[in-house]
């Protein structure tokens, strides 16, 4: 297993963190944990499939479609820190600021992926 963070913030209302790749051999699910590290955070967990480093059909980055469609309603403009798991894993996660001052950390787990 191995879990990987983003944080964003403080300050970043508006912006997204840096993209988190799953890896699409392993197996599902995912754990998710979203964490407010400082001040007040409104928060929202997305998903993507898209994949932009495709050698086939990339997907520009500007043209990533993020959906919410696996993340609990806690994790859709939260405030508040949560824990939940996905049962199908997405190529790509990330979390968004929609507003705030303080500071926000998403860590996620896929099982069966071992660190080289």
């Amino acid at each position: 297993m191995r879990a990987i963070t983003r944080t964003l913030g403080p300050g970043a209302a508006g912006q997204a963190s840096g993209m988190i790749r799953l890896d699409e051999w392993a197996d599902a699910p995912l754990g998710v944990q979203v964490a407010i590290i400082s001040g007040t955070v409104d928060f929202t967990v997305q998903h993507s499939f898209d994949d932009p480093n495709d050698l086939i059909n990339p997907v520009p980055l500007p043209n990533m479609f993020w959906d919410t469609s696996f993340i609990p309603a806690g994790g859709i403009n939260g405030v508040a820190p949560l824990t939940f798991a996905i049962p199908t894993a997405p190529l790509w996660m990330r979390v968004v600021m929609n507003s705030g001052t303080g500071a926000v950390r998403m860590t996620v787990t896929q099982y069966n992926v071992v660190d080289e």
